[in-house]
């Protein structure tokens, strides 16, 4: 089989249409994306093909530091191997991980770290070929998980699998007199801005994700990789929003924000709802929740297990796997991650 690797040489709007093609495409994998939240200069990709067909493909970003042999290739939510009806997923993600090390390693002398979109059962059978291809896994201080929800059954199926206590909170917000809306515009977007400003406020935590740069981002991205805004107002007070991702076959709740009012009457429940249903719509075949934390954050595990109780579970991600050219490298890389270990726990204790 004759395999061709192309480095750097598509454009923004091809590699929007050939991810398109891959059934694991996500946000995350999109160039816009990636373009806005680390600059235009630091995105690489990678396409494999087998004759005129590509068969895999990765967006990375690189972080090269001048002057200093040290440098870094980031690859998140990949490499896409996966087309419906297909059957040699594994082949083209070992050829994809192969051909990755090869370019940002071998040919760049950059460390490598992959985050793929791997989880639960899988976990068991793509760990063996990551490791056999030089990879190894890094510890962290949890193992990431989310709850992924089951979209195949019909809507009233879905109502039906809802945790008693959840649907109830969703019957009551239905009550409430809500005005649901959501779309793609910039407004939407502002609106959902104000929300999350005061749910930070309110909070009182730092955070560290600009939701700001989700306009320019939305600008970029073609039609059918476009985001949506779901809000809820009350009385002309919006006090509810999420932001939801519908690319591939796996919808991902993005970001989500409730004002106080909207935490009194159940906004977010509504809201929630509303997005799964254009999950759904739009042909998806799962939700991911996008992150649970039972630990430092029991409402939101509680919210998110009671939504997906019945038609959903909760999955571990296989986590991060790292390569290096040397190590040098290698331990430059651990202290980095020591680091900002420790930075993390210093920002759970001090916004408590």
């Amino acid at each position: 089989m004759c395999t061709d690797i192309d480095v750097d040489g598509i454009d923004e709007p091809s590699w929007n249409h050939l991810a398109a093609t891959f059934s694991d495409a996500n946000i995350y994998q999109t160039w816009p994306y990636e373009a806005v939240r680390s600059g235009e200069s630091n995105l690489s990709h990678l396409v494999i093909s087998d004759g005129s067909r590509a068969v895999a493909a990765v967006q990375a970003r690189t972080v090269q530091i001048p002057y200093v042999k040290f440098g870094m290739a980031y690859v998140r939510w990949g490499p896409l191997t996966r087309f419906d009806g297909c059957h040699d997923h594994l082949d083209r993600f070992r050829r994809a991980i192969h051909a990755i090390r090869g370019e940002y390693v071998d040919r760049r002398g950059l460390s490598v770290r992959i985050v793929p979109r791997i989880y639960g059962s899988h976990n068991d059978v793509i760990r063996p070929i990551l490791e056999s291809e030089g990879y190894g896994c890094q510890p962290t201080n949890r193992t990431p998980a989310t709850v992924v929800m089951d979209l195949r059954p019909d809507l009233d199926e879905l109502n039906r699998g809802l945790h008693h206590k959840w649907r109830y909170h969703l019957n009551k917000a239905r009550k409430q007199g809500f005005i649901a809306s959501d779309g793609e515009d910039e407004e939407s977007f502002v609106r959902f801005e104000r929300i999350y400003g005061e749910m930070v406020k309110r909070k009182r935590f730092v955070s560290f994700t600009d939701v700001t740069q989700l306009k320019t981002i939305q600008r970029r991205l073609p039609a059918n990789f476009k985001m949506r805004v779901f809000l809820c107002s009350f009385e002309g007070e919006y006090c509810a929003g999420g932001v939801c991702s519908a690319v591939g076959d796996t919808a991902i709740y993005l970001f989500g924000a409730t004002s106080n009012l909207g935490i009194r009457n159940y906004a977010s429940y509504l809201l929630h709802w509303n997005m799964l249903a254009w999950a759904r719509s739009r042909g998806c075949t799962s939700y991911d929740l996008n992150g649970i934390d039972p630990d430092r954050n029991p409402g939101g595990y509680q919210f998110k297990s009671q939504l997906a109780a019945g038609h959903g579970q909760q999955v571990s991600f296989i986590g991060s796997y790292d390569a290096y050219p040397n190590m040098t490298m290698r331990g430059l890389i651990a202290a980095g991650d020591e680091s900002k270990r420790s930075t993390d726990k210093l920002s759970v204790r001090s916004t408590g």
